[in-house]
């Protein structure tokens, strides 16, 4: 179901709409609320206080493969990139916004901070969610059971996760946006983590080779062909056949 709103502003500055680089305000028939893109992950306007990350001990309770490959992008350069980067989305975002949009709704209706999770678009345009995966400024991050369309025989159909994947593949080779810079800086996902000081929680599916990874092995699988489950959906991607690599069972 559509539903027709209105650009909304930051309580702070009228003139500014989008709260960070994958959220904006919208208003309408309701008050002035925060809405989250869904299917995307743009890189964070917040830094990671690397002393405190590594005086926590956090670091050292991730296993050792999720280690190895983090720390190479934990340095105070790494860091200022990915918040630097963060801003451009948000200044990008901003830009591109119109006035009338068009909001919709997927399985999953709120995140963790009670924020609506939509794809958002201006009138008979492409969804924001998929124009700034095309600019580069966001990845793809999609979790079950959003994006995910049972067909009439039973299988899963992926047509939304798929037209993101072939943008994003575009994006990488151009290497505009967070491509430019992809080996050498955290994912938003693994920045928030590791300032939460959280383990991953979710497993994640690699839709390319149909393997299944317990949540800290979500890195041996591309960014475009990853779905990510909660542990509680874990027996449905199971069922489907997904197959569980060997550290799911550790």
């Amino acid at each position: 179901m559509e539903f027709h709103v209105l650009l909304g502003h930051s309580g702070d500055d009228p003139e500014k709409h989008c709260f960070d680089g994958d959220s904006t305000y919208i208003t309408g028939s309701f008050e002035n609320t925060l809405v989250r893109l869904l299917g995307v992950d743009a890189a964070e306007v917040r830094g990671l206080d690397l002393y405190s990350l590594r005086k926590s001990g956090f670091f050292n309770t991730l296993e050792y493969q999720l280690r190895k490959h983090l720390e190479p992008k934990l340095t105070d350069r790494s860091i200022q990139i990915h918040k630097d980067l963060g801003f451009q989305t948000k200044d990008y975002f901003n830009s591109i916004l119109e006035e009338e949009l068009v909001m919709t709704f997927e399985k999953e209706v709120f995140d963790r901070y009670g924020r609506a999770l939509v794809y958002l678009s201006a009138e008979d345009c492409n969804t924001y969610n998929y124009r700034l995966v095309e600019a580069g400024y966001a990845v793809p991050y999609f979790v079950y059971p959003n994006a995910v369309s049972p067909t009439e025989e039973g299988e899963w159909n992926y047509d939304t996760i798929s037209k993101m994947r072939e943008v994003t593949l575009q994006a990488v080779e151009k290497e505009t946006g967070f491509w430019k810079y992809a080996d050498d800086i955290l994912l938003p996902m693994e920045l928030r983590f590791l300032t939460r000081r959280e383990l991953p929680l979710k497993y994640c599916a690699d839709l390319k080779s149909g393997l299944l990874y317990s949540p800290q092995y979500y890195f041996k699988v591309y960014i475009e062909d990853r779905l990510f489950f909660y542990p509680i959906d874990v027996l449905a991607a199971i069922l489907k056949g997904f197959r569980p690599t060997t550290d799911c069972e550790e």
